[in-house]
């Protein structure tokens, strides 16, 4: 299956009609390679376009893909949140007990071959109350927010009989040399049962701060890319929004 082209719609796997030539240092961003710039942000905010970030999914047998129903997408915000802006949403069933979903873009400007320490800050939507139980694990602990930036393009790819990355984003709760956990996708909410007697999920906003790679080293033309995801250990269905993705790209070499 490999990556969904994400759209301003509820319809996955179609071709990006544009890609937004996107944000460094604020909105704008660099094209040619800034070799005094010690620290670079690039900032994205998805309220009225994907700006060029690509979904996917991975870890889990390709005989199992039907089943799951996975979505990537760009779509409005669901009350009680503002519905007037849109996020990059991504959905679907871990049938497989280690599903990664995630987004992906490219950036440039930086300097080739350069080695950076990378940061991110991310705001997601989610609608999972704090210590719930669940298959496997919890529906909100057990789902990890995982960042992350390479010199080469993010992929899922068919190995033997499965999708799995090509990029060392680790597993589960656990880092790798490409990306690492910041946080989880439970909210502020208790858990607690709703009038039908089922867990009762209301959308909240939640701010995620962390340093995602310690060396990426920049590709010759000096592009990398950035990687957004969860990996869940929750045997169910996972929705996420991205609303907003900030990366701070620190040269250390």
């Amino acid at each position: 299956m490999g990556d969904f082209y994400v759209v301003d719609s509820v319809t996955a796997r179609t071709a990006l009609a544009a890609a937004a030539v996107v944000g460094a240092l604020g909105c704008g961003g660099p094209t040619t390679p800034t070799t005094d710039a010690r620290d670079v942000t690039f900032a994205f905010d998805f309220a009225a376009s994907t700006q060029g970030w690509v979904g996917g999914f991975s870890d889990y047998p390709a005989f199992m893909e039907s089943q799951m129903g996975l979505i990537a997408d760009h779509r409005p915000l669901e009350a009680p949140l503002d519905q007037s802006k849109s996020a990059l949403f991504i959905s679907g069933r871990n049938d497989s007990a280690d599903l990664f979903m995630f987004f992906k873009k490219r950036v440039d400007g930086l300097v080739p071959g350069a080695v950076y320490d990378v940061s991110f800050v991310l705001d997601i939507a989610t609608n999972v109350p704090r210590g719930c139980f669940g298959i496997g694990a919890s529906p909100g602990e057990g789902v990890y927010v995982k960042a992350g930036a390479s010199a080469q393009e993010p992929r899922s790819v068919l190995v033997g009989d499965s999708y799995v990355m090509n990029v060392d984003k680790g597993r589960q709760s656990q880092g790798g040399a490409d990306a690492a956990p910041i946080g989880d996708v439970a909210n502020s909410i208790p858990c607690q049962s709703g009038p039908d007697g089922g867990v009762l999920y209301r959308w909240e906003m939640k701010s995620l701060t962390g340093r995602a790679v310690v060396h990426l080293r920049t590709a010759t033309d000096g592009s990398a890319w950035l990687l957004v995801g969860t990996d869940s250990a929750f045997e169910g269905r996972t929705n996420i929004y991205y609303t907003k993705v900030s990366a701070t790209l620190r040269r250390i070499a």
